[in-house]
C-alpha cells in the first residue's frame, strides 16, 4: 500500500499544528494509516472516553478486530477508521466497510455481556455504536446500519452522541448488561490508548 511511512511521533506534530489553527483534513491525510488509528483514538481521548485500540475477540470461530473501541457511560462505540475519502469508486467501498462493520457490531454485542469492564461492570444498559471515521466525507450519514463520520466533524459527533441523537437509530442497539451484573470484569485500560 502505498502512502506515508508510519510514524508515531507525526500524531504529535499533527496535533500540535491543528492546536495552531491547521486543517485536520490537510494534515490527517499525511498520516499513516496506523497513526490515523492513533490520531482518532487520541480524540476519543481529549473528549474523556476510555479508549481501547485494536480489539480483537473471536466469534464463531472466527476473528474480529475493531480499530477502537470507545467507551463513556451509557455509550460504547466501535470505530473503523478509514484512511481514504470519497471519490470516484470508493462509494461502494464505503458500502462494503460500512456492512463490515455492522456485522463486527453484532458479533460484538453478542459478546459484551462477557466483556464487562469494570468500568462497565455497573451499567444497567450500553447503547453500541458502529461508526467509520474518514479523512474526507461531505457530512455525517449513515450507510448500512453504520454512520460515516468524516475525522473533521468528529468532536460535532461525539457531542451529538452525547445528547443521545444516535441512541434509537438503526446504527445503534441497546444492550441489557444488568442481568450479568457479578461476572467477573476485564479491563480495557492499556499502557497507551493511542
Amino acid at each position: 500500500m502505498e502512502g506515508p511511512e508510519r510514524n508515531p511521533d507525526r500524531v504529535r506534530e499533527v496535533l500540535d499544528q491543528i492546536r495552531r489553527g491547521g486543517s485536520i483534513e490537510e494534515l490527517a491525510s499525511g498520516l499513516h494509516w496506523k497513526d490515523f488509528e492513533a490520531f482518532t483514538a487520541h480524540i476519543f481521548c481529549e473528549n474523556g472516553f476510555l479508549v481501547k485500540r485494536n480489539f480483537r475477540f473471536s466469534s464463531n470461530k472466527r476473528r474480529y478486530e475493531i480499530d477502537v473501541v470507545a467507551i463513556e457511560k451509557p455509550r460504547v462505540l466501535l470505530v473503523d477508521c478509514k484512511h481514504w475519502g470519497i471519490r470516484p469508486g470508493k462509494s461502494n467501498g464505503i458500502q462494503r466497510a460500512a456492512d463490515q462493520q455492522r456485522l463486527r457490531r453484532e458479533k460484538f454485542v453478542a459478546k459484551l455481556p462477557l466483556l464487562l469492564t469494570s468500568e462497565t461492570a455497573e451499567w444497567r444498559t450500553a447503547t453500541t455504536i458502529p461508526l467509520l471515521v474518514t479523512l474526507f466525507h461531505e457530512g455525517i450519514s449513515e450507510r448500512c446500519g453504520t454512520y460515516i463520520v468524516p475525522v473533521f466533524k468528529l468532536n460535532a459527533f461525539i457531542e451529538e452522541a452525547r445528547c443521545g441523537l444516535f441512541d434509537c437509530g438503526r446504527a445503534s442497539e441497546i444492550v441489557r448488561l444488568d442481568c450479568y451484573q457479578g461476572t467477573s470484569p476485564i479491563s480495557l485500560r492499556s499502557s497507551q490508548p493511542w
